[in-house]
């Protein structure tokens, strides 16, 4: 029997689902649904990204530990999705002791690869979004999609050399052109790639709350 794998965004929990989360969900669990009347042996897996920086300030605000206030989210979305009778098969948690033992394995291997070094790295950093922003994306200083300036940050982090992988990438696509789809995706990947892959900052300073 063949095997399909599925996995969703996890959301953010520092707001109630909405719309746009429950589009996509819906859509996940049709596909879900169609692979197994299929006989495709599926797994669906869907989740909550409860380590974000907007989570621990709405916790703040509210004057909550933000473990308590994940646990009362977590409440929140699985009951929309029960509603919904969307038909998940596992449901992940970022501070769930399972999520954190594959998070510090990995890590721990990737260093052992010596794929991950310290550096400094300085830029435009949108909270909301929980990204680093180029200038160029900026319009008239502010982020496109929450409309509000970034900060600057300059900060200490551990970096992961992606740009070791740039031609090993690449040569994967070329071998198995099915590997991204639609064909639209495909090539935006291969126009970043091409256009040169940079290391990536995966850590934070001055955050206590996260996987150490």
């Amino acid at each position: 029997m063949s095997k399909f794998y599925l996995t969703t965004a996890i959301d953010y929990v520092n707001s109630r689902p909405h719309l746009g989360t429950a589009y996509e969900k819906i859509a996940a669990d049709v596909i879900a649904r169609y692979k197994r009347l299929c006989g495709v042996d599926t797994r669906f897996m869907m989740g909550n990204d409860e380590h974000s920086q907007n989570v621990f300030q709405r916790a703040r605000e509210l004057n909550k530990d933000p473990l308590e206030f994940c646990d009362e989210m977590e409440s929140a979305f699985r009951e929309v999705w029960g509603r919904l009778d969307i038909s998940f098969d596992d449901f992940i948690r970022t501070t769930e002791s399972r999520h954190r033992v594959a998070v510090t394995t990995l890590v721990s291997r990737i260093a052992e690869a010596g794929d991950i070094y310290e550096g400094f790295y300085e830029g435009w950093y949108c909270v909301s979004c929980e990204a680093f922003k180029q200038e160029k994306d900026l319009i008239d200083g502010n982020c496109p999609v929450h409309q509000k300036p970034p900060d600057w940050i300059k900060e200490k982090n551990y970096f992961f050399r992606l740009s070791r992988y740039q031609q090993r990438l690449r040569e994967h696509y070329d071998d198995h052109p099915g590997f991204l789809e639609p064909p639209s995706r495909r090539n935006e990947i291969l126009r970043l790639i091409e256009a040169g892959l940079e290391d990536i900052s995966m850590s934070r300073t001055g955050q206590a709350w996260g996987i150490p």
